[in-house]
């Protein structure tokens, strides 16, 4: 139903965007890739990562493009936080200070009420998914590495949605950007063994001759819908960052800049 279409915005600037949510709910769900921005070398170019050792100008330079791109003038800043791999939600109300950009707290989700107030995630492989009640108009935007997808954090974002904004689930819709899948992701026998203590024998893995490959986005979609969304709110793009050079990949290259998924009500 959310639909997320590849949406050319100018010269070699391309997001992918909703236009069902836009239209019929007034919030907008974007997620960019690597082109079409300022910075050099192994950042090139769309970089949004402060932390990734790229220029500071540049990255806000980039920042401020999508910004005007997403025709989001006049509405502030597009903020994040510091990301950690955790299970940490953030509330983006009036009495946080927004003076900055970039939010010198430490949190994997970054959830708010309030119009014209852009939440932004930043990966390089992890999953970025967003999330909206487009009922009571809540946004979340969700940084799930294997780490925070392991502490349940978007069944976590869920429930608190639950709990703060009285969420229903049938009003929940979420979509999932670009992330490193099943296909690329390979990793040890260790983080298989805690995935599967804990979610049990699903199908979020496989292996191939001696290796293992764990899908995240999978396991993250799971809980939603263990959580109680229904299985047609949910939208995934279905790109994988480390296959497609199109995007940053941590895996491919770990000096290496950070795409966005980003979140706001108009």
């Amino acid at each position: 139903m959310i639909g997320i279409d590849k949406v050319l915005l100018g010269n070699n600037f391309t997001v992918y965007l909703s236009s069902y949510l836009k239209k019929k709910h007034s919030i907008v769900f974007c997620f960019t890739n690597r082109n079409g921005g300022y910075s050099r070398g192994r950042f090139e170019s769309l970089n949004v990562g402060y932390h990734t050792g790229d220029s500071v100008i540049n990255v806000k330079r980039n920042r401020e493009k999508i910004f005007r791109k997403l025709n989001l003038n006049g509405k502030g800043k597009i903020y994040s936080a510091k990301q950690v791999h955790g299970s940490r939600i953030l509330n983006i109300n009036k009495d946080l200070n927004l003076n900055e950009d970039n939010i010198q707290e430490e949190a994997d989700c970054l959830i708010t009420d309030l119009r014209n107030v852009p939440l932004m995630v930043m990966g390089a492989d992890c999953n970025l998914i967003l999330i909206a009640d487009t009922k009571k108009k809540v946004i979340a935007a969700v940084h799930a590495g294997w780490r925070g997808t392991l502490q349940e954090i978007v069944a976590n974002v869920v429930l608190y949605m639950a709990g703060k904004y009285k969420s229903k689930n049938k009003d929940i819709m979420v979509a999932f950007g670009p992330s490193i899948r099943k296909c690329c992701y390979e990793v040890d026998s260790f983080i298989i063994k805690k995935f599967t203590e804990k979610f049990g024998f699903k199908n979020f893995f496989e292996q191939r001759g001696n290796n293992l490959f764990l899908d995240l986005a999978e396991v993250n979609r799971i809980q939603l819908e263990g959580a109680g969304i229904d299985k047609n709110n949910i939208y995934d793009c279905d790109e994988c960052t480390f296959c497609n050079h199109s995007f940053y990949s941590y895996r491919r290259s770990s000096i290496t800049g950070r795409q966005a998924a980003i979140a706001v009500i108009l």
